[in-house]
């Protein structure tokens, strides 16, 4: 024990003198660092740190009318599209709920009728997306396999529980739709990105891919269903010529559940910090901590050597 500390009292000794008979080289291996840091401290005293408040955006211009707008097409518009396109709007499975909620769509939307098609089960639409005939016509060869523009699953019928999934083909959508940061994420790893500013994006996905009609229709429908307590099995209707309503006998009519307007708006902007100081150094903080640091610990290292091979 008592050669060990002699042995680094020695090396310590030796070292100082080493320190002390180089006073420019041990003075900037002091300097270097104390600059950059004391450069970044009067840095960061003068800038100053701004919190924003909630910013929301519920105003003139930045409302979209769900199925009344160029934006977000109304169903009876996506349906004459899918008819020009020679498209099909697929639902699945196909129960007798499934077909006479159907039919009871029909009446409020005849072309539903022309652009419908009913798959046995989400299987089965999978199975025909993913065929090599897809999207094949050729009457000559009597092959007819449209395209799907959008598919509406359903996993639970009712009466209490109405489970469905909505379905969007976007091969024809514009690039890099979607992105998943700008998809609903309520548990995800972008549940907490702060994204500044209003971004139009989302709601153009939504909006023009058709989702928001679809959900809608969709949502009235099941409401009607609920609200009604419908018995499938003894289900009759009734359409008013005049109206275009459903009406259920003795009871309310397919408009009611219909609310006037349907708005949705952009998110809000939370509260956030905005640090200056973050935004003038990012760029060059490696930079800064690498000519600091990088003339005092290759000196150590230097040392380190010197000493294992004395």
């Amino acid at each position: 024990m008592g050669s060990s500390w002699r042995q680094l009292r020695a090396m310590l000794h030796k070292n100082w003198l080493l320190k002390i008979r180089h006073p420019l080289t041990t003075l900037a291996e002091i300097l270097l660092p104390t600059i950059i840091m004391l450069s970044l401290i009067a840095v960061r005293s003068t800038v100053d740190t701004q919190i924003h408040p909630v910013q929301a955006y519920i105003r003139k211009g930045m409302f979209v009318d769900v199925g009344k707008s160029e934006v977000s097409p109304s169903f009876e518009s996506l349906l004459q599209l899918l008819m020009a396109r020679n498209e099909y709007l697929a639902f699945a499975p196909d129960t007798n709920q499934m077909r006479k909620m159907l039919d009871v769509l029909s009446l409020r939307y005849p072309l539903l009728q022309m652009v419908a098609k009913v798959f046995k089960d989400e299987s089965g639409l999978e199975t025909y997306i993913r065929s090599d005939l897809y999207g094949c016509q050729d009457h000559s060869r009597n092959l007819s396999n449209p395209k799907i523009r959008g598919a509406i699953v359903f996993h639970e019928h009712g009466p209490q529980i109405f489970d469905y999934s909505i379905r969007l083909n976007h091969t024809w959508a514009f690039s890099g739709f979607p992105d998943v940061k700008t998809i609903m994420d309520v548990n995800g790893p972008y549940l907490n990105d702060l994204e500044l500013g209003v971004n139009i994006v989302p709601t153009l996905q939504y909006g023009s891919s058709g989702f928001l009609t679809l959900q809608q229709v969709m949502d009235i429908l099941i409401i009607c269903v609920a609200k009604e307590d419908v018995n499938y099995s003894s289900f009759n209707y009734q359409v008013h010529e005049s109206s275009q309503s459903v009406v259920y006998p003795g009871r309310t009519t397919w408009s009611e559940f219909i609310p006037a307007n349907i708005r949705i708006v952009p998110f809000p902007t939370r509260e956030y910090t905005d640090d200056e100081f973050e935004s003038l150094v990012k760029a060059v903080m490696g930079v800064l901590y690498l000519l600091g640091f990088l003339f005092p610990i290759s000196r150590l290292i230097s040392y380190f050597v010197f000493e294992k091979v004395c």
